[in-house]
């Protein structure tokens, strides 16, 4: 395996728990299945985009920002869903 590739993989490994929840929330809550799927596949694209940089110190800092971006953007959805439904509960 190349050493390029190691840190690829592990971002790539870290996309699991991600996953795991959107099957977890799946039956009863499918829109936070969705986001949780969504936050798995954004960190998926990041592993592939690091793969793509290689070695390019401006290519790996666009990837991570734009994975920082979208992941942290997608957990702020998260957030808004479960705050909204904890709201209509409450009604």
């Amino acid at each position: 395996m190349e050493h390029t590739l190691v840190i690829p993989l592990i971002v790539a490994a870290s996309s699991v728990p991600a996953f795991l929840a959107a099957r977890a929330f799946a039956g009863d809550r499918p829109r936070l299945a969705t986001l949780m799927r969504l936050v798995g596949m954004a960190i998926v694209a990041g592993a592939v985009g690091l793969a793509w940089a290689g070695d390019d110190r401006s290519r790996q800092l666009a990837v991570a920002v734009g994975v920082a971006l979208a992941v942290n953007g997608l957990g702020l959805f998260v957030l808004w869903d479960i705050l909204r439904r904890r709201r209509r509960a409450g009604r």
